[in-house]
C-alpha cells in the first residue's frame, strides 16, 4: 500500500481504492427513500389540513355538519333578544319588556314584563325603584338594572315614546283589549273623565302608551296586566298574516324582532313580583327562583353578562336521544356556567354522565358542575381546548335537578 505525506496524491490505482462505489442498494435505495418521504409528507400535510383533531384520542376526523349526527359540534348562536323601555310625554319611565326569540327562522318567543316600581339598587335616592335609575341614567340604567335582575345581557336595548310606539304600531290598526274596570282621569277642571271604560275597548295605536302608562295603585301589579292583555293582542293581529306587512316597513331591529317573534307561538310572562315591607315602606321584589327558572327558558343560549367571569362549556350529548338536549342545557345554566359550543359527542352510547377539565386550576369548578349534573369527573389535558369544560351527557343523565 502506498504512503501518503502532507499534500501528496495518491496513484489513480489508489485513488479507485479509497473513492470505491458505495454498494447498488444505498447508492439507489436512498434517494428512492427520500422521494418517497417527501411525497409522504405531503399527503399527511393534505389530509391533515383536511381534518379536525379529535384530541380526546388523539385521532383525527373530518368535521361533521349534519346536527344529528355524532362527532357535529357548533359554537352557539346567542338568544336574540331586546330590553323595550316607554317612556311616556313626560319622559317618565311606564314599562320596560324583554323581548326574547325562539328560533329566528320558525318564529315565536316571550316577553317578560318588568314593572317600574320593582325594587332597584345604585340609585342616589331612596327609596331606589326602576323608575328612580330610569330618572337618574335613562335607558342605560334601566338596562343596567335589568340585566343585572336577570344576570344575562341583552343584543340591544330600545327606547320607544309615544310617536314611536304610533308609528310601530300604526300599521296594524285599532288593538282589542278586555279591561276590567274603568279607567278614569281626572280633567283640568276637576272633572272625573272615564278614559278608557271597562269591557273590550279597541286601542288605537295613538293610544297605546296612554293605556300602558294609565297610573295604577303604588304597586303598579294592575297596570302590569294592562300591558299584558295588550301585548298579546298585538301581537296576535300582527302574526295573524304576514307580521312583515303589519309592522312598518323600516330597516330596524325592533322590527324585524317583532316580526320574528309575532310570527310564531309567543308567550307572555310575568314572574312572582311580590309586594314585601320595608323600613321605607312596601316595595316590589321579584321571586328570585321563579325569574332563574324563566330566564333559562327564555334564553336558551344567553349573552354573559360579564364575559369570562364564569366558566365556559362545550355541551355534547352522548346518548343519541336529542330529547336530551334542552333539559341537559337547562341543567347546565342553572349551575352558573356560560355555554360556548353545543353538539353530540363522537359516538352514542354513553353511560355515565362526565365533566371533563384540562386545566387543573378548574378541578373545584368541574366537581361543582359534575355535583349539579350528578355526573363524574374526568381530567384530560388533551381535551378541546374550545371550553374551560366539557359535559359529556350519558345514559345516567336525569333532567329533574
Amino acid at each position: 500500500m502506498t504512503n501518503l505525506a502532507n499534500g501528496d496524491t495518491p496513484p489513480d490505482k489508489d485513488r479507485d481504492h479509497l473513492a470505491s462505489p458505495l454498494p447498488a442498494a444505498w447508492r439507489w435505495g436512498f434517494p428512492a427513500f427520500l422521494v418517497v418521504a417527501l411525497i409522504w409528507a405531503g399527503v399527511l400535510l393534505v389530509d391533515g389540513l383536511s381534518t379536525v383533531l379529535d384530541s380526546e384520542s388523539g385521532e383525527t376526523r373530518e368535521a361533521e355538519t349534519d346536527p344529528s349526527a355524532p362527532g357535529f359540534e357548533a359554537f352557539v348562536e346567542q338568544t336574540w333578544s331586546m330590553l323595550v323601555a316607554t317612556e311616556d310625554d313626560d319622559g317618565e319611565l311606564v314599562q320596560v319588556a324583554v323581548v326574547t326569540t325562539a328560533d329566528r327562522t320558525g318564529g315565536g318567543g316571550t316577553i317578560l314584563l318588568v314593572p317600574p316600581e320593582v325594587r332597584a339598587q345604585g340609585c342616589e335616592v331612596s327609596p331606589c325603584r326602576l323608575v328612580e335609575r330610569h330618572r337618574e341614567g335613562g335607558v342605560d340604567h334601566v338596562r343596567e338594572t335589568v340585566t343585572g335582575m336577570l344576570e344575562v345581557e341583552v343584543t340591544a336595548a330600545v327606547l320607544m315614546t309615544p310617536d314611536r310606539w304610533t308609528s310601530l304600531a300604526g300599521p296594524a290598526g285599532p288593538v282589542s283589549v278586555d279591561l276590567p274596570i274603568d279607567l278614569v282621569v281626572t280633567a283640568s277642571d276637576g272633572t272625573s273623565v272615564v278614559r278608557f271604560p271597562a269591557g273590550r275597548v279597541d286601542v288605537a295605536p295613538s293610544d297605546v302608551v296612554d293605556l300602558l302608562a294609565f297610573p295604577d295603585d303604588a304597586d303598579g301589579l294592575g297596570r302590569l296586566e294592562r300591558q299584558s292583555a295588550w301585548w298579546t293582542a298585538w301581537l296576535m293581529r300582527v302574526g295573524a298574516g304576514d307580521p312583515l306587512e303589519r309592522l312598518p316597513n323600516l330597516e330596524l331591529d325592533l322590527v324585524d324582532l317583532m316580526a320574528s317573534v309575532a310570527g310564531g307561538s309567543v308567550r307572555l310572562v310575568a314572574p312572582s313580583w311580590v309586594v314585601v315591607g320595608t323600613d321605607l315602606g312596601s316595595q316590589l321584589i321579584a321571586d328570585e327562583a321563579a325569574l332563574a327558572d324563566l330566564v333559562v327558558q327564555m334564553f336558551p343560549f344567553p349573552i354573559p353578562l360579564v364575559p369570562g367571569q364564569r366558566p365556559t362549556v362545550r355541551l355534547l350529548n352522548g346518548t343519541g336521544d336529542p330529547s336530551f338536549d334542552a333539559p341537559a342545557r337547562e341543567r347546565v345554566l342553572r349551575a352558573g356556567v356560560d355555554l360556548a359550543v353545543v353538539g353530540n359527542y363522537r359516538h352514542d352510547g354513553v353511560i355515565q354522565t362526565r365533566v371533563v377539565y384540562r386545566d387543573p386550576i378548574l378541578a373545584g369548578a368541574a366537581n361543582d358542575l359534575a355535583a349539579s349534573l350528578g355526573g363524574g369527573v374526568l381530567f384530560d389535558e388533551n381535551i378541546s381546548p374550545v371550553a374551560d369544560l366539557t359535559v359529556v351527557i350519558g345514559a345516567d343523565f336525569r333532567p329533574a335537578g
